[in-house]
């Protein structure tokens, strides 16, 4: 894990995959498949109870959400954009 110095933002390396708990593998390859990258589902991996309950709660809003799925979908491409993350 690195964390980095003063007046920087601290930043906890993801797993590689071959780190990664086997009963939580098939989660990061469905968030590269879904996304391009499975680093953030390979940091939460160092803790894999949070993890689970972290897609839990996303699957849940994703089923039970009111927000109109092209709306949700554009806000997600935004957000990505804003971050300057792959999407």
């Amino acid at each position: 894990m690195t964390l980095q110095g003063e007046g920087t933002i601290a930043r906890i390396d993801p797993l590689q995959i071959h780190e990664v708990d086997d009963e939580i593998r098939h989660l990061c390859e469905e968030a590269e498949r879904q996304s391009g990258t499975s680093a953030s589902t390979r940091t939460y991996a160092r803790n894999p109870q949070v993890l689970k309950a972290l897609i839990a709660f996303r699957d849940a809003l994703a089923r039970e959400g009111t927000i109109d799925p092209v709306i949700r979908e554009l806000v997600r491409i935004k957000i990505a954009g804003l971050n300057a993350c792959r999407y």
